[in-house]
């Protein structure tokens, strides 16, 4: 359905009306735009996202922000879409607002999320297109405190009740701070068109329950219990970011990450249990995640970690953390790779040897006396269980799956290595990696060379 007055004037939003300058101020005091900064706004011929082009528009005409354009995006969804663009192209001639509509395709999976990851997909393009520094959506503060309670519902943690930021990235919410109801008030005033979604009525979605059945009783309760538990989303925002920091701050000085060598188990059981849950989801993060790792999936987690023992965790996202070394890393699950049947390769003596079903050519130089001092034939082969191995330099020999493992080679690769052994199978040289045994001779060099 359609609101509008005949008499709308773009004058009537101007900078001297309170509800234009209650979106000033917080935009001045959460900092999300500056003078010259250009607007995309999110457009949808809704009330919020209406309201919030009136007053950017007036904004822009008193010189307290640059050029403003919108976007209007349809996910193809529902009908009715044709009559909202008419009246947006109506709001938007009248503010002197370019406007652009875009169809775009959702995904399969949650409608909404999926909904939303389109529209802001489209939304960054545009941005780019244009020039665009600041994308304005219109959630209000009234959405903040719904977004609240369905979290809390949903048992959600500090982050979760965080609620809606008012800025992220090139993201901002000018809004945020302002009621649903002073939006209302202020499209009355100046006359500017807009339209009802018909799919807020539904009961289909727990939003629409929550307006419904649960906001009326709440407000009965306590009339302020919007600004409340907007409130309370600004506080744990606060706390969230200095938890989160002292976290980023914990795996960073341990490498993080799968190539990086993660944090060490020491270090993360000092650290007190929400430093530990971040720290996990900031590992997760860095290793790729889309999304962050459930309560659930960080729980198991740390008792991996309290436990002390070997062990492999599997991830949502194709992640999975594991203890290695001392150490907790996450990182993307190895998919197991068959490695190809490898003839044994014999090595007379010295000099250049093709493994054909590797595609690999391994090269041995040693002097005489060097020369002299091995067990010919030498043989070129692929590891095998029990393989042990000495490091040159080192102390004492041990598995070779697990010197392996200590060197952070990949599952994936590690049957696909050559060796260099003896005739007693003892593993003399790993090409591939540029280690030697201490029972290969000074003199003998062995490495991988370039097919011909």
């Amino acid at each position: 359905m359609t609101r509008r007055r005949q008499d709308a004037s773009p004058e009537a939003g101007g900078r001297r009306d309170p509800y234009v300058k209650s979106v000033l101020a917080s935009i001045q005091v959460r900092r999300l735009a500056a003078e010259g900064d250009r607007l995309l706004v999110a457009a949808s011929a809704g009330p919020d996202s209406t309201a919030l082009l009136g007053a950017v528009a007036a904004l822009r005409d008193a010189g307290a922000l640059g050029p403003v354009t919108a976007l209007h995006v349809d996910h193809g969804l529902r009908a009715g879409v044709d009559a909202e663009v008419r009246v947006l192209r109506r709001t938007c001639h009248l503010l002197r607002v370019p406007l652009r509509c875009v169809r775009v395709v959702v995904g399969a999976g949650n409608v909404q999320a999926a909904a939303r990851r389109a529209r802001y997909r489209a939304l960054r393009e545009e941005a780019a297109r244009v020039g665009a520094t600041r994308i304005a959506t219109g959630h209000t503060r009234t959405d903040q405190a719904e977004t609240v309670l369905l979290r809390l519902a949903r048992g959600a943690g500090a982050r979760g009740l965080s609620g809606i930021p008012a800025r992220r990235g090139p993201v901002i919410r000018p809004l945020i701070d302002l009621t649903r109801q002073a939006g209302l008030d202020f499209l009355a005033r100046t006359g500017l068109e807009w339209c009802d979604d018909p799919t807020n009525a539904t009961p289909r979605y727990a939003r629409n329950r929550l307006r419904q059945q649960l906001w009326p009783a709440l407000l009965e309760l306590n009339p302020g219990a919007e600004a409340a538990l907007a409130r309370t989303a600004d506080l744990l925002r606060d706390d969230e970011r200095t938890l989160a920091g002292r976290a980023r701050r914990l795996v960073e000085r341990g490498g993080g990450g799968e190539g990086g060598g993660g944090i060490a188990l020491d270090a993360l059981r000092r650290a007190p249990r929400p430093i530990q849950r971040r720290a996990v989801r900031r590992l997760a993060k860095l290793a790729g995640a889309t999304r962050p790792p459930e309560a659930a999936h960080v729980e198991r987690v740390l008792r991996l970690v309290a436990s002390g023992r070997r062990g492999v965790l599997e991830l949502p996202g194709g992640l999975r953390a594991r203890l290695a070394g001392g150490r907790l890393v996450v990182g993307r699950a190895e998919r197991h790779v068959v490695a190809p049947e490898v003839a044994v390769v014999e090595v007379a003596r010295p000099g250049r040897y093709e493994v054909p079903a590797l595609g690999a050519v391994v090269e041995i130089a040693a002097t005489a006396a060097a020369a002299a001092a091995l067990a010919w034939p030498l043989r070129l082969r692929t590891r095998r269980p029990g393989d042990t191995f000495r490091p040159a330099g080192g102390r004492g020999g041990k598995k070779l799956k697990a010197w392996l493992i200590d060197r952070k080679v990949a599952q994936a690769r590690r049957d696909g290595l050559l060796l260099l052994v003896d005739a007693r199978g003892q593993v003399l040289a790993i090409p591939a990696l540029g280690a030697t045994s201490d029972l290969l001779p000074d003199g003998v060099a062995v490495r991988l060379a370039p097919r011909r």
